[in-house]
């Protein structure tokens, strides 16, 4: 799949997985998200495993969808650089965004920002 539709693809499912290290251990966790200007948007919370995550380091994004009847799907597989969003004209035009996290936050959750710089993805047909 080209990059735009890599992107239509993460933009319309409900949650991402997220993989990253944590002292030295691999980590995937799931989280729902937005996109905004091509870059992965969530919401962790002081000392989360995901906001360890955030320190300026690369981080995968996935996400899949399949029929297993049918036998076709896709796999969308993203990398970048995650960041905490700290400009206050970005955290104002996520929050006008329509999104509630999962786990609600409370005042003291942040946004993450994972700017994306190689993304790929592959349908999964039946043959």
């Amino acid at each position: 799949m080209d990059r735009d539709a890599c992107i239509e693809h993460l933009a319309r499912v409900p949650y991402v997985r997220i993989g990253f290290v944590v002292d030295g251990d691999p980590m995937v966790l799931p989280v729902n998200h937005l996109l905004h200007g091509g870059a992965v948007y969530f919401r962790a919370a002081p000392g989360s495993k995901l906001g360890s995550a955030a320190a300026g380091n690369i981080v995968v994004v996935e996400a899949d969808e399949g029929d297993a009847q049918q036998r076709v799907g896709w796999s969308v597989v993203a990398k970048g650089r995650a960041s905490i969003v700290t400009d206050e004209t970005e955290v104002e035009a996520l929050h006008a965004r329509s999104f509630e996290p999962w786990a609600l936050p409370d005042n003291s959750s942040f946004w993450i920002r994972i700017d994306v710089q190689d993304i790929d993805g592959r349908r999964v047909v039946r043959a």
